[in-house]
């Protein structure tokens, strides 16, 4: 998909249901139904653990990551340092494929923690960047739409109420999220071009580098010592969200005075998407070799 839309980008623009289907237009639309499906595998009495163990791993990613994006800026301000903004490091260091970290849960047969979906998305919504960036300008948060935030959970929150009212939700939504998962997939290549990935170039690779090295070994770390848990969830964090390739332009029509800065955040971005949704697959493998462990599908 990133491919084809690296050398055709209007393919599939012709209009109607190709559009809507074929091109990044349906990603919002595929997102929801993600949200609404993980919702139906949501059973009352599991919510407990699910947020209990996937909830404080995300949250321990959410908490580092802020740390990491105020000190950078306190250090290095809106300029940076070696190519890499204030505003591009912030972009990029708030964000988790929430498609990937689900693909690995369900490869592993963990399709009750796939319902942690909704919440790992929060994460790659502009919403965490704009309140960093906004305090940060303005010491405020006047400029935070927080609608995208409730959007998520309306579908989620659907879900969960069909599915704990009729069993058969469940039996039919949940057997749907790794086709979603690979139309998401597809939807999202359709607005990445690898081209201007390459051409961020040594701040790209340099800010995806960081991003791995300090996400992964903290939540790796945190979920096999303190959860006693395996480390998928933390490879599946250890990524960036394709929808984040947007964060920068989102966050800089709030916040006009980021607009300069738009245009190479979206690159190093799109740098870190490319590499860590290749890495995380191969971590995975690794660390499944390793224990033992096999794909249940």
């Amino acid at each position: 998909s990133m491919v084809l839309f690296t050398f055709f980008p209007d393919l599939f623009r012709i209009g109607s249901v190709t559009e809507s289907f074929l091109s990044a237009d349906g990603s919002g639309f595929v997102i929801g139904m993600l949200c609404f499906a993980s919702g139906t595998t949501i059973k009352l009495n599991d919510l407990k653990d699910l947020i209990k163990y996937q909830g404080s791993i995300i949250l321990i990613k959410v908490i580092l990551s802020l740390i990491l994006a105020f000190g950078f800026l306190a250090i290095f301000g809106m300029e940076g340092i070696w190519g890499i903004t204030g505003f591009a490091f912030v972009a990029t260091i708030i964000s988790t494929n929430p498609a990937v970290y689900v693909a690995i849960l369900n490869a592993f047969g963990r399709e009750r923690d796939a319902g942690i979906y909704p919440f790992a998305g929060i994460i790659a919504l502009p919403i965490i960047p704009l309140i960093v960036m906004s305090v940060y300008i303005s010491g405020g948060l006047a400029g935070v739409n927080w609608w995208p935030v409730v959007s998520v959970f309306v579908p989620l929150f659907l879900g969960m109420a069909l599915g704990n009212i009729d069993p058969g939700f469940t039996e039919i939504f949940s057997k749907t999220m790794p086709a979603l998962l690979m139309l998401l997939g597809w939807t999202l290549g359709q607005g990445m071009n690898f081209i201007e990935a390459i051409k961020s170039g040594v701040p790209g690779i340099l800010m995806t580098l960081f991003f791995i090295a300090v996400t992964l070994p903290v939540t790796f770390y945190f979920e096999t010592r303190v959860l006693k848990g395996e480390g998928y969830s933390a490879i599946g964090l250890s990524t960036i969200a394709g929808v984040s390739t947007a964060t920068p332009a989102a966050v800089a029509a709030a916040l006009p005075e980021l607009q300069p800065y738009v245009t190479s955040a979206t690159a190093i971005n799109l740098t870190g998407v490319v590499v860590t949704s290749i890495l995380a697959p191969i971590l995975t493998g690794q660390l499944a070799k390793k224990r033992g462990d096999t794909f249940s599908h």
